[in-house]
């Protein structure tokens, strides 16, 4: 069974929901974005007959992004790359350029609206599973053994409630260093042949300009990342800056957006309830990053439920990955320009897997150490 983007899905709902105050579920997943999609696959491809309802307030509309992200050559979303790079290039103030191989690791490009409409397809397939589009969710009360969703088709009760929705309190506190990001993408040619490359940000604060080109260099992506006090505009986007590498960005789509540097550690759920939300984190990569997190936990969290084991929410990022970002927040606090130069030296004098580590939130203790003997960053 094909899921249909617009069509309705409820056709067989009225029944399913007429008796629900006496029906419970082994898992109900609030919100039918990243993590709860990653979610309701993998149960859904356990071949177990686990009884679940996804519930998602808002329409589906198909997601246009698209994510790179370092990663192990085989990692989960693998069958969904459309390229993959071995290697980056880095940008050197007078316009240089130093070619920085990966050792074990590549750069993977992922359409999310293929990872979308499998994940759509493998809930569709399974009889136990419904996604309801359009039902807000009123209010979630957990309990030792069971929880229970008020939502506007009535009363649903489960064993496990999943919330993946956004969470409100965005916790970006007073003083924290926040990434501002602009990027402008252009339409990707079948077969198209990309290079990465990577420059620091000329400006009053500290930041990463990344462009997505071809190999004649003509531009097709650029992302420009400046981390800054939360108090701090975004920055307009340097057109300029894509007509000097030869290209110009045509029908390209604009976004924007602002979330803190390190990690922010999440509140639990009551009882058996999980907060599963899509944060993103790391210096870039990171909703990509993301993506690929939850896909893992939520392969976990499959077999856990089928084995009847409690459910847990997604891990946080190792001490390794805290300890960096929180370094280079200092450094941004204490004097951006001596921050700009330790990323520069962490793009040219670290290892290209250890950058691509750091940059995507995911450093290990040998990054950390080798940093600091060799006084970098």
């Amino acid at each position: 069974m094909k899921y249909s983007f617009g069509a309705s899905h409820a056709a067989h709902a009225g029944s399913f929901f007429k008796d629900v105050m006496s029906e419970r579920f082994d898992l109900v997943i609030l919100g039918a974005g990243l993590s709860g999609l990653a979610l309701g696959s993998a149960v859904a491809r356990t071949g177990r007959r686990v009884r679940a309802l996804i519930i998602e307030p808002r329409r589906l509309t198909p997601n246009p992004r698209h994510w790179m992200f370092p990663a192990a050559p085989d990692h989960g979303l693998r069958r969904f790359e459309s390229s993959r790079l071995t290697g980056f290039e880095v940008e050197s103030p007078t316009g240089a350029l130093l070619h920085r191989p990966l050792n074990r690791m590549i750069l993977a490009r992922v359409a999310a609206q293929a990872v979308q409409e499998a994940a759509l397809d493998a809930v569709a397939a399974e009889p136990r599973m419904m996604l309801r589009e359009g039902v807000s969710v009123d209010r979630v009360q957990g309990g030792r053994t069971q929880a229970i969703v008020e939502t506007s088709d009535g009363q649903v009760r489960a064993s496990w409630v999943v919330d993946t929705r956004p969470l409100d309190d965005v916790g970006m506190p007073a003083g924290r260093v926040v990434q501002l990001s602009h990027l402008m993408t252009a339409p990707v040619e079948s077969g198209h042949e990309e290079r990465l490359c990577l420059k620091v940000a000329g400006s009053d604060f500290p930041g990463l300009e990344q462009l997505s080109l071809s190999r004649d260099r003509v531009v097709h992506e650029q992302a420009r990342f400046v981390l800054a006090p939360p108090s701090a505009q975004a920055l307009e986007p340097q057109s300029d800056r894509v007509l000097q590498w030869g290209g110009r960005l045509e029908a390209a789509r604009q976004s924007q957006g602002v979330w803190p540097l390190a990690y922010r550690p999440l509140s639990r759920g009551a009882g058996r309830v999980v907060l599963a939300p899509a944060d993103a984190y790391g210096l870039r990569f990171a909703p990509g990053m993301a993506a690929l997190r939850l896909h893992d936990w939520a392969q976990a969290q499959a077999r856990r439920l089928t084995y009847g084991l409690s459910l847990c929410a997604p891990p946080p990022p190792p001490v390794s990955a805290r300890l960096a970002t929180a370094r280079i927040e200092a450094m941004i606090r204490r004097d951006p320009r001596l921050a700009a130069a330790g990323l520069r030296a962490l793009l040219y004098e670290a290892s290209a897997d250890a950058v691509m580590r750091t940059l995507s939130g995911a450093a290990r203790w040998t990054d950390l150490i080798r940093a600091w003997r060799s006084g970098t960053w």
